[in-house]
Formats: C-alpha cells, sequence, structure tokens
C-alpha cells in the first residue's frame, strides 16, 4: 500500500523519517474524532493522520511491555495504523450487515425457484434465510464492536488515545498544535527534525 511508509519509522532517521508530527493524548474518543474531523476540515489529510496499532500488538512488535501511552509518543518502533473516522466504520457497518443477509436471501430465492416452490413457501424460505443472515451479521457487528471498545479501554487505562499528525510547514505544525489542543488534547507536541525555514 502507497502510505504504508508514511506510518512506520526508522530509527536512523528518527520519528516518520525526515518528517515532522504533531503529537497528542486523548482522554476521550469523542475528543480524539473530533479533532480528526477538524483536521481534516483545515486540509490534512487522513493518510497524514495515524495511530498505534493496539497495545498487545505494540507490546508484541517493541518487545515489551507497554506500561504508559505516553512512553509510545516519540518511540520509532511502534507501529501505527490509518485512523478509521466514522463514516468508514458506517460503511463497513453496513456492508458487514447487509452483505449476508443479500446472499442467503438471493439463495433462498435461487433455492424456491429451483424446486418448484409455491409462492408461500418460498417467502418463508428466503425471509427464514435473510433472517439467518441478520442474526448472523449482528453477531459480527457486536464481536467488532465489543473487541473496539475493549482496545478503547485498555488504551485509556495506559493513560489515554494518541494521534500522530504529519506537517510539512510551520504553518501546518501550529494548525495541527492549535486543532489539538481545542480538542482537549494533552501533552501536545512536536517530534521530528526541525524545519530549516
Amino acid at each position: 500500500m502507497k502510505e504504508q511508509a508514511q506510518w512506520e519509522w526508522s530509527d536512523a532517521t528518527g520519528p516518520r523519517g525526515n518528517l515532522r508530527e504533531a503529537v497528542a493524548l486523548f482522554d476521550t474518543e469523542e475528543d480524539m474524532q473530533a479533532a480528526v474531523d477538524d483536521l481534516e476540515s483545515h486540509g490534512f489529510s487522513n493518510a497524514a493522520i495515524s495511530r498505534p496499532v493496539a497495545p498487545s500488538e505494540v507490546a508484541s512488535a517493541i518487545k515489551q511491555p507497554v506500561f504508559s501511552v505516553a512512553d509510545l509518543e516519540d518511540d520509532a518502533r511502534v507501529p501505527r495504523e490509518p485512523v478509521d473516522d466514522n463514516n468508514s466504520r458506517t460503511a463497513i457497518t453496513m456492508v458487514c450487515v447487509l452483505t449476508p443477509i443479500y446472499l442467503l436471501m438471493l439463495a433462498g430465492a435461487a433455492f424456491a425457484a429451483g424446486h418448484g416452490m409455491q409462492t408461500w413457501q418460498a417467502i418463508v424460505v428466503i425471509v427464514g434465510l435473510g433472517a439467518i443472515g441478520m442474526i448472523g451479521a449482528g453477531y459480527f457487528v457486536s464481536r467488532i464492536v465489543s473487541e473496539r471498545r475493549s482496545r478503547i479501554r485498555a488504551e485509556k487505562a495506559l493513560g489515554g488515545l494518541l494521534l500522530w499528525v504529519r506537517t510539512g510547514s510551520r504553518e501546518q505544525e501550529g494548525r495541527a498544535l492549535e486543532i489539538l489542543r481545542r480538542h482537549a488534547g494533552r501533552d501536545v507536541h512536536l517530534h521530528g527534525p526541525a524545519l530549516q525555514h
């Protein structure tokens, strides 16, 4: 993936290679999402905003336990992932719910047509399979939501929700810092090599 290299750091060149970043911790997911939305509305690409992977994955990657998210703020070894915003999560949820329902209802219609069922029998089969698809999709979505909530709780227990924002100019640095602070960001700072102009 083209952006993947921008989510990885190199110990030789510093955080995010030679790129500057604004860093912040948030106490709530709502504050963090509000900051992300504000950043995107002020010209920051979603690809410029990243988060650490789940704490257990971070611990495995850096080969030591994570006692505080604050310790990860400027650690070049921490693997990252892009921020999934509310719109993308909603779209994914809809796909997860509707796809199995549609496929099972389609299979039910094909089965009914292939076996010459009467209309009421076909309706029973189609609706029944659709209901099974709905139950399965609901379980799958509930698992995703539960895992996300568990992850957020784990990060909060370790000190907060960590967010990085790639910047490319002094203007962007100032804008990013201001937005992060506006939405209750804590320990807001910059890291990376200082700009020369």
